[in-house]
């Protein structure tokens, strides 16, 4: 019993670790595709443990059956709503954020300009 409860602890907290790695992806990375990347990636997998772990916790009851279904779902439909979002995005004709040869960055994906922190950046300033 002490051994079920440890390993759902990890799974859980697992979980909450790759979803906190998700909300910073959405809050630092530049870009919708780069977001949509974190995201679809971190969320699935921190959603799945914390399922898993709830499962674990619960050992062979109907509630796990249905967690394990629920995890299962997820399993499916996250990868491929990431995927439907990101080429929808892409047929649209959003761009992706990218670098110019010379260091410069260009327009980001919101539309504000980058070229105060670039200008920074040459002169050593840090913004983070």
């Amino acid at each position: 019993m002490i051994i079920q409860i440890i390993l759902a602890a990890i799974f859980v907290i697992g979980g909450l670790f790759f979803l906190t790695v998700s909300s910073a992806g959405i809050v630092r990375l530049p870009d919708f595709y780069s977001r949509n990347h974190a995201v679809g990636k971190s969320e699935t997998l921190g959603s799945m443990l914390i399922l898993g772990g709830l499962a674990i916790y619960h050992g062979f009851e109907i509630n796990s059956v249905k967690l394990v279904l629920i995890l299962l779902f997820i399993a499916l439909a996250n990868p491929t709503a990431t995927h439907v979002i990101a080429r929808a995005a892409a047929r649209s004709g959003l761009q992706p954020w990218v670098v110019k040869k010379d260091k410069e960055y260009t327009e980001s994906a919101d539309g504000t300009d980058d070229q105060r922190i670039n200008e920074d950046m040459t002169q050593g300033k840090n913004h983070e």
